[in-house]
């Protein structure tokens, strides 16, 4: 009895330390294998991150490109812009304080949208947490899990979203500013705007899947296999 006792707490200390003791290629290893079976869940979670990040790069676009029509346009563009009241946008303080507040929006909007997405995909996972923390695994190892998960769905979701948004933005550019909106936007503002986005928005799917994450690694098993999602 005795002897048996002892081979289930060895087997038990076992799987503790496989799930406990692994190195981060091994952990992200697991996370990539776990986005591929829920790729379905995935992308839907990816879809809220790019329509967010979309909507924040649109933003900063169109307020980049009527900046640089000031600057760099042509004296017909600038005219043709100044007739309908553009060109006076970007020297109002006025206006100044409305794109702050509009990109300020933005980013709320945005950060909504995330923290929303890593919700949804946390929560319906209570059970596979309960599963995990009873073979052993610790709260650390839940929180790294979810969060190497998470910054790769942010990668993914951010990089179509600055896409989806500079195609829009450029889209609409071409309407308003016609074949001179490539440029408008010189190379070093358009990859400062572009890293901006991309680093704002995979820093935001982080801070989005901190709180929920946290909170699912601190669950005890029972509760978390008794979860109804």
């Amino acid at each position: 009895m005795t002897d048996n006792s002892s081979s289930a707490n060895e087997a038990r200390q076992a799987d503790s330390r496989v799930l406990t003791c692994l190195p981060f290629g091994d952990i992200f290893a697991i996370a990539v294998k776990g986005l591929r079976i829920r790729i379905w869940r995935a992308t839907l979670v990816i879809s809220g991150i790019v329509l967010a990040v979309a909507f924040l790069t649109y933003i900063l676009c169109g307020d980049g490109l009527l900046r640089g029509a000031a600057t760099y346009g042509s004296a017909d563009l600038i005219e043709r812009l100044t007739q309908d009241g553009l060109i006076d946008q970007t020297d109002a303080a006025d206006q100044r304080v409305q794109t702050f507040w509009i990109v300020g929006l933005a980013t709320l909007i945005s950060f909504v949208g995330i923290v929303n997405a890593m919700l949804m995909s946390v929560t319906e996972r209570f059970r596979e947490i309960g599963t995990m923390k009873c073979l052993g695994a610790l709260n650390r190892f839940v929180l790294r899990l979810f969060l190497i998960e998470s910054a790769l769905e942010g990668a993914v979701g951010t990089g179509l979203g600055v896409l989806l948004g500079l195609a829009i933005g450029f889209g609409e550019g071409l309407t308003l500013y016609g074949g001179e909106v490539w440029a408008l936007f010189p190379a070093s503002r358009f990859l400062t705007m572009v890293a901006a986005c991309f680093v704002g928005g995979v820093t935001l799917t982080i801070l989005g899947a901190l709180y929920p994450a946290a909170q699912a690694a601190k669950m005890s098993p029972v509760e978390a296999l008794r979860t109804e999602v």
